[in-house]
């Protein structure tokens, strides 16, 4: 059986969508995703048919001070992630929290700006794909430093993003990084 390898949205891409997008909020909660890895029930709720009782983030939950974001999440579980440096946060964009989007509105939007800038139509689950791979493959941090970050159950999902970017791999073998 063969597997099929994660897509994800590379850091170079992820500039360009970034550069792409003109509103504030959705800005943030790509950043949000790909920087520090959140989920998009941790972004803006859960959907609605859910019966997740995970609340949107909201600015209190962000300590810029500290770089931490303390994420209510899947499963009541609480977390601990980052406020990444390579892509912080502004004090001027909590002001932003709650995000007031739609799930599926944030979905649409995300998928759009991704056909027109990168002529794929990439979902927004993409971005904390990339949030993983960059962490483990472009920064070269520790499996399980990224699964506390992301709050994945198992260290086997993590281990799926560091296969996720085999050119990565070959590169580093050859010495192109």
């Amino acid at each position: 059986m063969a597997s099929k390898l994660i897509r994800f949205i590379s850091p170079q891409d992820f500039e360009k969508v970034m550069k792409a997008e003109k509103d504030k909020k959705f800005k943030l909660a790509y950043l949000l995703a790909f920087g520090s890895g959140l989920r998009i029930s941790e972004i803006v709720g859960p959907a609605p048919n859910s019966n997740q009782e995970i609340k949107p983030l909201k600015s209190s939950q962000v300590d810029l001070q500290t770089n931490q974001i303390k994420i209510f999440g899947k499963g009541g579980k609480e977390r601990i992630t980052l406020v990444n440096p390579d892509y912080p946060l502004k004090s001027y964009m909590l002001e932003l929290l709650p995000l007031k989007i739609e799930r599926r509105t944030l979905q649409n939007r995300f998928k759009a700006i991704c056909v027109k800038t990168l002529g794929k139509p990439l979902n927004f689950h993409t971005l904390r794909h990339g949030f993983a791979n960059y962490m483990l493959n472009e920064k070269g941090y520790p499996m399980p430093v990224v699964q506390g970050f992301g709050g994945w159950v198992r260290l086997d999902t993590v281990g799926l993003y560091a296969k996720a970017n085999p050119q990565s791999a070959i590169d580093k073998i050859w010495g192109r990084e």
